[in-house]
This record gives structure tokens, C-alpha cells and sequence, in this order.
């Protein structure tokens, strides 16, 4: 037997800190965190509310919310990109009804073999998303917008942010600016210059996508 998951590992290079995350085919999120270059720990898994007959999107939605809070904490070093992997470990099956007693153990060995089979490389986290979701058989829910939500540029920019990538403007004569998930910087050279239209566009689309990142809900705890 075997199981698809698609998960992550993310470093804080400040603190010496690392954190992991899976979501398997069955819909139960795994999560380890501990200091670079020890062994993680792994934390009770999270699996979906029961009933639920869609766990898997539902799921994977809180893996996004995952990712952006981690990246958005400071771990910003992929140590592993998102990636979709098979392992040959089964899962353990769910109870109907996992609360207490019935709550899924904790799954070390899912994690020691994601990390030994997950490819090298960079990858993003919608990509692996869409890769898992054919690997178990299931369609990708689009993410349409919403009337009156954010234009393309904006939604562009905040995955941007989330994956823990900057975005970048350059204008004439050395001038230009930086946007990344903390923080918004600009690069004056050494005399002013007018924008023009589109440079102005892509700034808006890049500062609207900075302020709606931070609005995200308040990042976990350590």
C-alpha cells in the first residue's frame, strides 16, 4: 500500500528554527517543527471535521493558510519546495467520528519519508497542489474571483508574497522599488523622475497585494 501527500518544509534562519507540513490523501494535516539539523517533532494530526465529504480541498485550503502564517513568521528558506510525493506508507485509517480518543496518532514516518523523497529544487505551492489533486483523482476547485475582489495583479502579487517572493519594480536612472512580505522599499537614484502610467499600475497592483498579505489572520505560535 501507499499514500500521496503533498507538503513542505520551511527554515528560519534567524532562530535556527524549521517547520514541516503534509496533508494526505485522506485529508489529515501533519505538521513537525523544531531546531535546523535535529530531528522535528511531530504534533497531533489534524484531521477533518466529520461529517465531511469534501476533506481533502478543505484541507488543502488550510495548508495555504499554513504556508502564508509560516512564511509570513520568518520562515522564508524553502528547505523543501512544495511538492507532491508517493510514499509506501500506508495511512492510518480515520474513525468517523476522530475526536479524543479516536483523534488520529501522530505519523512520524510520514514525515521522515516525505522529506527523503520530496525532489530537490524550487516548486510552487499551486503547482503541487494541482499535482496532487490529479494524483488522487480529484479536479482542482477553481479559485475564480469574486465580484468586486482583487484585479489579477493584485491575486498574482499576494501568492507572490506568500511563497515567501519579492516583488520588484525598476524605473529609469536607478530608481525603482522592492515589495516583499515584510517590508516595502524604494530605490531612489540620484534625481527624481515622473512615472508613467504603467509604472504607476505596477506598483499599485504591488502595494495592494502587500497591504491585503498583511491582513492575513494572526500567525500561530510557537
Amino acid at each position: 500500500m501507499s499514500t500521496t501527500v503533498i507538503g513542505f518544509r520551511l527554515g528560519w534562519d534567524a532562530k535556527g528554527r524549521q517547520a514541516t507540513v503534509l496533508l494526505t490523501q485522506g485529508g489529515v494535516l501533519h505538521q513537525s517543527s523544531g531546531q535546523l539539523g535535529l530531528a522535528p517533532r511531530p504534533t497531533r494530526p489534524h484531521a477533518p471535521a466529520a461529517p465531511d465529504p469534501h476533506p481533502v480541498p478543505r484541507q488543502a485550503a488550510t495548508l495555504r493558510k499554513l504556508y502564508a502564517e509560516l512564511i509570513h513568521r520568518g520562515y522564508t528558506r524553502e528547505l523543501i519546495a512544495p511538492a507532491c510525493v508517493r510514499l509506501d506508507v500506508d495511512e492510518h485509517p480515520l474513525h468517523p467520528r476522530p475526536y479524543g480518543d479516536h483523534a488520529p496518532r501522530a505519523h512520524p514516518e510520514l514525515i521522515r519519508d516525505f522529506t527523503g523523497a520530496a525532489p530537490a529544487g524550487h516548486g510552487s505551492l499551486e503547482e503541487a497542489l494541482t499535482d496532487f489533486y490529479t494524483a488522487i483523482g480529484l479536479a482542482p476547485r477553481p479559485r475564480a474571483a469574486r465580484p468586486g475582489g482583487a484585479p489579477p495583479a493584485v491575486r498574482e502579487g499576494q501568492r507572490a508574497l506568500a511563497e515567501g517572493r519579492a516583488l520588484t519594480g525598476r524605473l529609469r536612472r536607478g530608481a525603482g522599488w522592492t515589495v516583499t512580505a515584510t517590508g516595502v522599499r524604494l530605490h531612489v537614484g540620484p534625481a527624481g523622475e515622473n512615472l508613467t502610467p504603467r509604472e504607476v499600475a505596477d506598483l499599485q497592483a504591488a502595494l495592494s497585494a502587500w497591504l491585503r498579505h498583511q491582513r492575513q489572520p494572526e500567525p500561530i505560535r510557537d
